[in-house]
């Protein structure tokens, strides 16, 4: 009886399948070693362990660990101000929230300049100046004259602590008697004087003051005075130079109204001591005198 020989199988490298196993363990191997010096550079020694153990055959359980990749901390740059940044925990001051700007109501524009010492003789009284008339062809030049005087007059009040209202302040502009009596009642004015020159013939001369009857004793010597300054005689026909009449301006301002009449402005006398420096300087102080007179009653 024949006997069987069992063959052994060898491999060979020549055998199709010899030859596949034998180029898959070569790209393995290749791989394995790129894995390897992969591994190596990107976990360092525990991924050299790693990949030695399994070159070994030993199974390693081992958990590589990676690091969280932290970003690098910036380092503050010491600045001119750092001293004055408050610390981490310091509650930062709050912006301070600015506060409206009040305006007031505007104050009304004073046009006088009264001295403001107590002790100034007319400290604390308000006195109202009207010249007469506003730029009529007839009286254009007087008109000029009037609000003249009346400002020098108004400086020189001023001068003594009044405080003074002029209800005209131009030549051209027209303002109604209505418009005189509520400027100087609203002033609050304690006394009003409207002043005026006179036009009769050239031949005739003299001052005199008009007014309500109640305030003739102020009115007549107010006049008197002036007169005996100036040198104007009191004009004929009216009691100690008073006239007992009131006009639209004295009706309605509101307080003690007279009404001086200069003096005649064609008559070359008068009109000499109108137009003279040193004889409006009279007539200023006999006002002046008798206005103080009258207020501190």
């Amino acid at each position: 009886m024949k006997r069987i020989k069992t063959r052994r199988k060898h491999f060979r490298i020549t055998n199709p399948l010899g030859f596949s196993l034998f180029c898959a363990i070569i790209v393995l191997a290749i791989g394995l070693v790129v894995g390897i010096v992969c591994l190596a550079v990107g976990y360092g020694e525990d991924a050299v362990k790693w990949a030695k153990a399994q070159l070994n055959g030993t199974k390693v359980v081992a958990e590589i660990t990676q690091a969280p990749t932290q970003a690098p901390t910036a380092t503050a740059v010491p600045t001119d101000s750092a001293a004055e940044t408050p610390d981490i925990g310091t509650p930062v001051p709050e912006t301070p929230t600015p506060q409206p700007i009040e305006i007031g109501t505007p104050e009304p524009v004073e046009t006088t300049s009264p001295n403001e010492d107590p002790n100034a003789p007319l400290y604390g009284f308000t006195i109202g100046l009207d010249p007469a008339r506003d730029g009529e062809s007839k009286y254009k030049k007087e008109c000029a004259y009037n609000l003249e005087f009346a400002q020098q007059l108004a400086a020189y009040l001023e001068s003594k602590g009044a405080t003074v209202i002029v209800t005209r302040e131009n030549n051209t502009k027209s303002v109604g008697n209505s418009k005189r009596a509520k400027a100087i009642k609203s002033a609050d004015c304690d006394v009003a004087l409207r002043l005026i020159c006179n036009h009769i013939s050239s031949k005739s001369t003299g001052c005199y003051a008009q007014a309500n009857k109640k305030y003739k004793d102020f009115a007549t010597s107010l006049i008197a005075a002036y007169s005996e300054a100036t040198g104007i005689r009191l004009q004929a026909g009216k009691t100690n130079g008073f006239e007992s009449k009131t006009d639209a301006v004295a009706k309605d301002c509101g307080c003690p109204c007279v009404m001086i009449v200069l003096g005649n402005w064609e008559n070359k006398s008068d009109r000499g001591i109108l137009e003279d420096e040193a004889g409006r300087e009279k007539m200023i102080a006999a006002i002046y005198e008798s206005l103080l007179r009258e207020l501190k009653k």
